[in-house]
C-alpha cells in the first residue's frame, strides 16, 4: 500500500497564538469536546489519516500523530509500521469522521469488537459515534500496518497550581541522560499538543502525579541501545521509572506514551487511569510492571502488558479494570514468571478487558519457547510452600485467532536462563479463577495446566464459562481444548457445563475433575 505524502499546512498562526496566547494552545472547546492543537511539527502528522469531530454544529479538525520504526516483533517483522493515534476529550457521545489520504475508506473493522461502535461508510468516509472512555483500534481498507488509535477521554483537568508544565510543542527533558528526576509531591502536567522526550523518575518519592493528555516519548533511544545494558542500567529508561519495593505511591492518569525502548512501568505508581500506551516495534517492553491499579487505559506493546502477578508489592490488591490490551509479542498477563510469589493474603482481580494479540509462534523452531497469548502464570521455585494464589481473571474477551495457546498454568524451568532459572521447578499455585472468558476463533494449540510431580502443581483452578469459537469449555471437551496432566487437583467448572451436559445426555452433573494427589500449600 503507497500513501502520497500530505502537502505541509502552514503552522505559523497556530505557533504564534501558542506563543503569545497560552490558553489558546490548550484546547478548543465547547460544552462537550475538547480538541487539542498539534506539537507544532508537521513530521509528527499523520499522511494516512484526517480525523474530524462534530462539536455539535461543525466537524473540528483534530491533530492525528503518527510514529514508525522498525520492527522486531511480530507485527510486520522487519517493517517499519505506523501508528496514527489522538486523544480529545468529550463529555458524552460524539461523533467523529475519518478521512483517508490519499485513498477513500472503503472497509473499517472496530476493534473492541465487543463496543459494538456504530460505524457509518459513505462516500469513502468513516464516521463513529464515541463516548467517554472509548479507546478504538481502527483498521481501515485491512491494512492492519497502519492502525489509527482514538482516544476518546474525558476533559482535561485544569493545570493544578505549580505544576511542573509541559506546554504545546517538542520538548526534551534537559536533565542528565535526559531523564527528568521528579520530588515528593511534585505534579507533571503534560498538555495537549505535548510531545515530551525522555522519560521520569519518580524513584525515592512520594505522592507524584503526572497528568494530561501530552504525549511522553522514549523515541530519544532506542530499544536495540538499551536492551543489551546491565539491567540496573537498563532500568533507568523506564519511562516512568519507581522503586519496585517501597510504595511510591505515583498517580499517573491521562497520558500516552510512544515507543519505550524498555520497560513503560516498573513499580512506584499505585494507579494508573486512562494511561495509553503505544510501543509495539521492540521486545522487553513490558507495560504496568508493578501498578497496583489500572483503569480504563490502553495498551499495545511488545511484550506482558499486565502483572497480576504483583499482587502485594505495595501492600495492596492488584486490580485491573475497563481496559484494552493488544501485544506483538508475549502473554498479555503475567500471573507469575520466575516464580517469586505474591504476598500472601492479597489477591488480583481482572474484569472488563478486551484483547488483540499478534503473539505467534514463529520463533519456536529457533528455539523460542511457546508463549501464551493471554494468560501466563509460570512457577519455577525452589520452595514448594511457594506459588501464586488468589487471582480472577473475568469478563475478558479475546478478539480473532490465536497463534498460540490461550493460557498456561505451568509449573516451567524459567526458559532464558540466569540466577533465578530453577531446576526443576517447585511450588504450589491455586485458587485462580476465569470466569466469562471468550475467544472469537481459534488457538493454534492446546492451552496447558501442568504440575510438576505430586507436591508441586495447580490446584483449586476454575474454568467458568470459558469458551472457544462460542463453545464452552466442560468436563466432556476439556481435552479439545486444554492439555492437563496429572499433578492438578480440583479443576472445576461452572454452571454452564451442567447445561452442556444436559444438551448432550450426560447423566450428572460433572462440573468438578479431580486430577492427581491433593497438595499442601
Amino acid at each position: 500500500m503507497v500513501f502520497a505524502r500530505r502537502c505541509v499546512v502552514p503552522i505559523a498562526l497556530a505557533l504564534l497564538l501558542v506563543a503569545f496566547f497560552p490558553e489558546a494552545g490548550r484546547a478548543q472547546t465547547n460544552s462537550s469536546i475538547e480538541i487539542y492543537l498539534g506539537p507544532g511539527n508537521e513530521l509528527l502528522r499523520s499522511t494516512i489519516f484526517q480525523v474530524e469531530v462534530f462539536d455539535g454544529s461543525n466537524w473540528v479538525p483534530a491533530f492525528v500523530y503518527r510514529f514508525a520504526r522498525k520492527s522486531v516483533c511480530h507485527w510486520h517483522f522487519g517493517a517499519n509500521p505506523i501508528v496514527n493515534f489522538l486523544t480529545f476529550g468529550t463529555t458524552g457521545p460524539v461523533k467523529v469522521r475519518i478521512t483517508g489520504i490519499p485513498q477513500t475508506i472503503t472497509s473499517i473493522d472496530v476493534s473492541p469488537h465487543s463496543k459494538h461502535v456504530p460505524v457509518q461508510l459513505s462516500g469513502g468516509q468513516a464516521v463513529l459515534t464515541l463516548n467517554q472512555n472509548n479507546k478504538v483500534w481502527i483498521t481501515a481498507n485491512g491494512y492492519d500496518e497502519y492502525p489509527l488509535f482514538i482516544f476518546a477521554d474525558a476533559p482535561k483537568p485544569p493545570v493544578p497550581a505549580g505544576a511542573t508544565y509541559f506546554g504545546p510543542g517538542i520538548s526534551t527533558i534537559p536533565a542528565a541522560g535526559n531523564h527528568y528526576k521528579a520530588k515528593s509531591g511534585e505534579m507533571i502536567y503534560l498538555d495537549g499538543g505535548a510531545w515530551v522526550k525522555g522519560n521520569i523518575d519518580i524513584r525515592g518519592t512520594q505522592n507524584v502525579k503526572i497528568m494530561g493528555p501530552g504525549v511522553l516519548s522514549g523515541d530519544l533511544w532506542t530499544g536495540e541501545a538499551i536492551n543489551p545494558l546491565p539491567f540496573n542500567q537498563f532500568l533507568d529508561y523506564t519511562m516512568i521509572e519507581g522503586d519496585w519495593f517501597g510504595g511510591d505511591g505515583a498517580t499517573v492518569s491521562g497520558i500516552t506514551i510512544v515507543d519505550s525502548p524498555g520497560y513503560n512501568f516498573f513499580g512506584g505508581a499505585t494507579h494508573a487511569y486512562s494511561v495509553k500506551i503505544l510501543s509495539p516495534w521492540f521486545f522487553s517492553t513490558d507495560g504496568f510492571q508493578g501498578v497496583s491499579h489500572v483503569d480504563q487505559s490502553f495498551i499495545f506493546n511488545g511484550d506482558n502488558a499486565f502483572a497480576p502477578g504483583i499482587a502485594g508489592l505495595q501492600n495492596e490488591n492488584v486490580t485491573i479494570t475497563s481496559s484494552f490490551a493488544g501485544t506483538s509479542n508475549n502473554s498479555v498477563f503475567t500471573g507469575g514468571y520466575y516464580g517469586f510469589e505474591s504476598k500472601k493474603g492479597y489477591t488480583a482481580l481482572v474484569d472488563d478487558i478486551d484483547i488483540k494479540t499478534y503473539n505467534n509462534d514463529d520463533w519456536v523452531s529457533g528455539g523460542a519457547p511457546l508463549l501464551a497469548s493471554a494468560f501466563q502464570v509460570w512457577m519455577d521455585n525452589s520452595d514448594p510452600s511457594a506459588g501464586y494464589s488468589n487471582q480472577t481473571y473475568q469478563n475478558i474477551r479475546i478478539e480473532g485467532n490465536l497463534a498460540g495457546p490461550l493460557l498456561q498454568l505451568k509449573n516451567t524451568v524459567y526458559p532464558w536462563g540466569g540466577t533465578y532459572a530453577v531446576n526443576p521447578p517447585l511450588g504450589n499455585s491455586y485458587n485462580l479463577v476465569f470466569k466469562n472468558i471468550s475467544l472469537e476463533g481459534t488457538q493454534k494449540y492446546r492451552s496447558e495446566i501442568k504440575g510438576w510431580d505430586g507436591q508441586d502443581g495447580f490446584h483449586n483452578v476454575v474454568l467458568d464459562n470459558v469458551s472457544f469459537g462460542g463453545t464452552v469449555v466442560a468436563p466432556m471437551n476439556l481435552s479439545q481444548y486444554f492439555d492437563v496432566n496429572g499433578y492438578v487437583f480440583d479443576l472445576r467448572f461452572t454452571a454452564a457445563c451442567v447445561v452442556a451436559s444436559h444438551a448432550n445426555n450426560v447423566v450428572g452433573h460433572p462440573c468438578s475433575r479431580v486430577v492427581g494427589p491433593r497438595a499442601s500449600h
